[in-house]
C-alpha cells in the first residue's frame, strides 16, 4: 500500500516512477537520477537528485515550460532556458521565435534520447495493468 501511495501520479492517473535524464548537446546521456515515485513533482526530484551537483558554473539547462527549477540551477551558477511563453501576448517577437525554434530543435534530440533509454530498458515504457500486477 505504501509503494502504491508513493508512486501514484495525479497527472497520469496511474502508478508511475520518474527518472530525471540529462543529455549533452551531442545527444549523449550525461545523467540519470534514481527512480522516484510519481507523486513527487519535478522540483523535488531535481532538488533531491544529484543533478545540481553535476552542473558547472555557466552551464545552460534546457527545460520544458512548467519545470520550475531556475532557483535550484542558479545555486550552481547555471541558467535554465525555457521556450518562449505567449501568455499575455498576441504573438512572439522575431527574436523570441528564433530562440524558441533553436530550443525546439534541441528538445527533439532530448526526446529521442529518452525514447532510446525507454527502448533499452523496456520496463520504463511499460504500462502494467492491475491484472498484470496480481
Amino acid at each position: 500500500m505504501t509503494a502504491r501511495a508513493q508512486t501514484w501520479s495525479n497527472y497520469t492517473y496511474h502508478n508511475t516512477v520518474k527518472y530525471m535524464i540529462g543529455t549533452t548537446p551531442q545527444g549523449t546521456v550525461s545523467f540519470i537520477s534514481n527512480g522516484w515515485g510519481g507523486r513527487w513533482d519535478d522540483k523535488h526530484l531535481t532538488a533531491n537528485s544529484k543533478f545540481i551537483s553535476k552542473l558547472i558554473y555557466g552551464d545552460l539547462v534546457s527545460a520544458d515550460r512548467g519545470f520550475e527549477i531556475q532557483d535550484l540551477v542558479a545555486i550552481a551558477g547555471a541558467e535554465v532556458q525555457y521556450p518562449a511563453f505567449t501568455r499575455g501576448k498576441c504573438q512572439l517577437g522575431v527574436t523570441e521565435v528564433e530562440a524558441t525554434r533553436k530550443i525546439a530543435n534541441v528538445r527533439i534530440h532530448v526526446g529521442r534520447v529518452i525514447g532510446s533509454v525507454r527502448q533499452i530498458y523496456s520496463i520504463l515504457g511499460a504500462l502494467i495493468t492491475k491484472a498484470d500486477d496480481e
